[in-house]
């Protein structure tokens, strides 16, 4: 038998191909150690984006139908609550009637725009047209279609204002619109559920004779017959025809629609909606939660995740209420609210064991809906900073055309402010066209919750910390000239921030001194809404501006909602949280933060504000220090402002062994596979930014806090001593520390562990879409426009106490607990300052690994190969000696 001699060839080949052997080890360990709720949020429409066929464009010049178009929908499973991208190609341009010059914005139910579409959203897959709500037959028999009797008028409209949408298809045949579909929670006639799947209609009106007005067809539509399309006798191609009324009665049948023709060219794209917890069997829940409506939209994910897994538990969950009143009851011992949910620490002795635990972090952004004047096309760029929110929210905008004393000489509205103007500029590159008055008789205010509310107080508390609003505040003019409401004023109103919007000024003009309908012309313009922010957001969707009609209605004897705005000519602002925003697909304005920056709402933007944020050391919640200034928060043009960490008050004593196990199964639960971002029960919805590591530590120890239920107090402190004792030292802190703050101890840190010149960069992207130049940097998810004055500190600003440069240091204090993990309420020295470096440094790294690793072991082999990996060897041995 013949030994066969090694090759060493072979031994060399394989040595010299160790370091991309190497290099590929390299990044699985690093992408092993990437934490969740780092990186951008996933595309969560691509999953369930479709595009289909379309009808065969009608071609009016030949009277012929020409090549199928397309139509596309941004997403259609796992559905809630919430607005779908639709958009079309290959469709008939919209034209005016007449001059056939192209029309931007479609209007519902005129007679002079031919060829406009309709979109409605339909209960099944397979809808007849008395299954889509807003439609001229919804509600009808489905079994007559359109051969209905004679319907009461206004029936397609059971629940809601329709959210039906009319748009225009530009020159090109191209076109998009927004539509909010409902689940069964908003419209029970539509029904739309995880078990009752629905659809979009997308109808272009190509005309035809809907009436069979020439009585060719026997009653029944002669569509082929197009002679009328564009006439003025009979528009057939216009939206006006669908109007329902005896004006459009079908001679023969009687039925009062006219939308037949229409229907034929439907594109059908069926929906299928995300479990809810309403879906889950009945049950009796295993504990209450209240507060926190900037949650709402993650509960209620979490929630349906948690009653239909594997060991199924109802939680009961009521948003509304306000955060003081859900803390309170908490703090009682209510036995309906056995978790509150808070933004803000409860600062009172605690009169009940319990503690902190992370749930996400979200923010508030300042949504807005203003078209163009000039085009009719929604504006998407937005800039604003405090002082013109303090403006917003103390009614100080002069009403037009009147001489109020408490603001004269003010801009009548937000858009004719030269401060505005100056921040949100129209130029050529834009192509921006503000509206150029303030439209009807009363200035259009932002809507806002009412009542009192964690939500309240961090926006108030932003705008008062804020040194140009608050001298604005104080009663100094804007450089423009600009006052305060003087109802505004100390003492007559008690200032920000403040848990409540509240409003102050109820004057007005007194016409010819008799007039009562508009002697107190300012008390009509602005009203929060004590229906919470989901009505704030409902009313920004459906156009309704929160202010009402001063002058008397003669029927009521009241006074009416002001009049919905018209598509086109919509000019309104909302504060809301993030995650409502980006359902409803809400352009949010970018705001500056202390560092000179304007920022959007973004996972980018609230990582960076987390990272900011020091850790409270008597409860261990994070919140932004307004107001403090050389903070890391100050210096960061990263940071988006209005950020907030989510926390659930959880009882740590007097819970009896099974409820304590339920709210420990929630709290593990929501805080690990709850993190991870998505569209479908029990994962992260969007608008929220996934725990770090050291939230994830302290949520676990909370878990476990509740689990025993060993009378944990916030911050892991004793309970406060006796008045007159001496308060010793307190568990987990050192030097004597009380529950008020630090008195010889450690004092808290910027939790990021960075360096004192602003830290590293942000991880992972955020779903914010614009970025923009802004203190000579790039603006983290910032809105396009030019740069402001103002940045972050340049390198080598000190650190307090340190050198510069120097990195905060970590706290000593012990972990308190069985995990290994920070305890509840105290700084964590491995914080993610250098951790969210890790996805950038991942994808790098895999582009590299994508690229040079092949390259690597190929050229390893090869004589080129041996000399590059060489002297990268010698490279790296001078690297080392160094």
């Amino acid at each position: 038998m013949r030994n066969r001699v090694p090759d060493p060839r072979g031994r060399g080949r394989w040595r010299r191909r160790l370091p991309a052997l190497a290099l590929v080890k390299a990044v699985v360990a690093v992408l092993a150690v990437v934490p969740i709720g780092l990186g951008a949020v996933p595309q969560a429409h691509a999953d369930s984006a479709v595009t289909v066929k379309g009808p065969k464009v009608w071609i009016p010049a030949t009277k012929t139908y020409g090549p199928e178009g397309r139509v596309s929908v941004s997403q259609t499973a796992n559905l809630t609550n919430q607005v779908l991208q639709v958009s079309w190609s290959g469709f008939t341009p919209t034209v005016s009637l007449g001059s056939k010059a192209p029309v931007p914005v479609a209007v519902k139910e005129s007679n002079f725009i031919l060829y406009a579409v309709r979109i409605y959203q339909c209960r099944g897959t397979d809808p007849a047209v008395t299954d889509c709500y807003g439609s001229t037959l919804y509600g009808g028999d489905p079994a007559k279609g359109f051969e209905q009797p004679p319907r009461p008028t206004r029936m397609e409209t059971p629940e809601w204002p329709t959210n039906q949408v009319i748009a225009a298809t530009g020159p090109d045949g191209s076109g998009t619109a927004s539509i909010e579909v409902w689940s069964a929670k908003e419209s029970a006639t539509l029904g739309c559920d995880a078990t009752h799947p629905c659809s979009l209609v997308v109808e272009p009106n190509y005309g035809g004779d809907p009436l069979d007005l020439f009585q060719v067809q026997n009653g029944k539509a002669d569509c082929e017959f197009h002679d009328l399309d564009a006439d003025p006798d009979g528009y057939t191609a216009a939206d006006g025809i669908m109007k329902p009324g005896p004006a459009f009665q079908n001679w023969k049948t009687g039925n009062r629609t006219s939308e037949q023709c229409a229907w034929k060219h439907r594109t059908v794209i069926p929906l299928s909606f995300a479990p809810t917890a309403d879906s889950c069997a009945a049950s009796d829940q295993a504990f209450g939660a209240a507060g926190l409506e900037l949650a709402n939209r993650a509960m209620q994910q979490w929630r349906a995740g948690l009653c239909l897994g594997s060991s199924p538990m109802t939680v009961g969950y009521v948003p509304a209420g306000g955060e003081p009143q859900a803390r309170a009851a908490f703090l009682g011992g209510s036995s309906s609210t056995e978790v509150a949910l808070t933004a803000r620490p409860d600062r009172s002795p605690p009169p009940r064991p319990y503690v902190y635990a992370p749930l996400a972090t979200t923010g508030i952004s300042v949504a807005y809906v203003v078209d163009d004047p000039a085009t009719g096309r929604q504006i998407r760029d937005m800039r604003l900073n405090a002082r013109i929110l303090a403006k917003l929210l103390t009614q100080s905008y002069a009403s037009p055309g009147s001489s109020i004393p408490s603001v004269a000489g003010n801009p009548t509205c937000l858009f004719t402010d030269p401060e505005f103007q100056q921040l949100n500029p129209e130029t050529a590159a834009n192509g921006i066209h503000w509206p150029k008055s303030c439209g009807g008789i009363l200035t259009i205010y932002p809507g806002v919750p009412g009542g009192t509310t964690d939500f309240t107080y961090l926006v108030t508390s932003w705008v008062a910390a804020d040194p140009d609003a608050a001298r604005f505040l104080d009663g100094e003019r804007d450089p423009w000239g600009m006052r305060v409401d003087s109802f505004y004023l100390k003492p007559k109103f008690a200032g920000y921030p403040s848990e409540a919007f509240q409003t102050q000024d109820f004057t007005g003009p007194d016409r010819d001194g008799t007039s009562v309908d508009l002697r107190h012309w300012k008390q009509y313009e602005w009203n929060p809404s004590l229906d919470g922010i989901g009505r704030v957001a409902r009313n920004l969707m459906q156009s309704q501006p929160n202010c009402q009609d001063p002058n008397i209605d003669p029927v009521t004897n009241g006074h009416k909602p002001c009049a919905v705005q018209a598509v086109g000519q919509r000019a309104m602002l909302a504060i809301m949280d993030t995650a409502q925003a980006k359902a409803f697909s809400l352009p949010e304005a970018a705001l500056l933060n202390p560092a000179g920056t304007y920022v959007s709402p973004s996972t980018a933007g609230f990582q960076a504000a987390v990272d900011d944020m020091p850790v409270d050391p008597a409860t261990g919640v994070q919140q932004l220090p307004y107001g403090t200034p050389d903070t890391a928060f100050s210096r960061d043009q990263r940071a988006y402002p209005l950020s907030v960490v989510q926390y659930a008050m959880v009882p740590t004593g007097g819970v009896p062994a099974a409820k304590a196990a339920s709210i420990a199964q929630f709290l593990r639960t929501v805080t690990t596979d709850g993190q991870t971002y998505g569209l479908a029960p029990g994962q992260l919805a969007q608008g929220y930014l996934a725990l770090n590591s050291a939230q994830r530590q302290q949520a676990q120890e909370a878990v476990q806090h509740v689990a025993a239920q060993d009378g944990k107090l916030p911050g892991n402190q004793t309970a406060p001593p006796a008045p007159g004792t001496d308060p010793g030292t307190r568990e987990g802190g050192t030097g004597g520390t009380t529950a008020g703050g630090t008195a010889g101890g450690t004092s808290p840190v910027n939790n990021a562990g960075t360096t004192a010149d602003g830290g590293s960069a942000s991880g992972g992207t955020g779903f914010g879409t614009s970025g923009g130049l802004s203190g000579g940097g790039l603006s983290s998810g910032g809105s396009t426009g030019t740069g402001t004055a103002g940045g972050a500190a340049g390198p080598g600003t000190p650190a307090a106490g340190g050198k510069p440069g120097a990195t905060a240091a970590p706290s000593t204090a012990p972990s308190g607990g069985p995990l290994a993990a920070a305890p509840v309420g105290s700084p964590v020295p491995d914080r993610p300052g250098t951790a969210r470096l890790l996805l950038p440094i991942a994808l790098i790294a895999g582009l590299v690994l994508l690229v040079g690793g092949p390259a690597a072991l190929f050229l390893g082999g090869t004589p080129a190969g041996a000399k590059v990996l060489a002297g990268a060897r010698t490279q790296w041995s001078r690297l080392r000696r160094k």
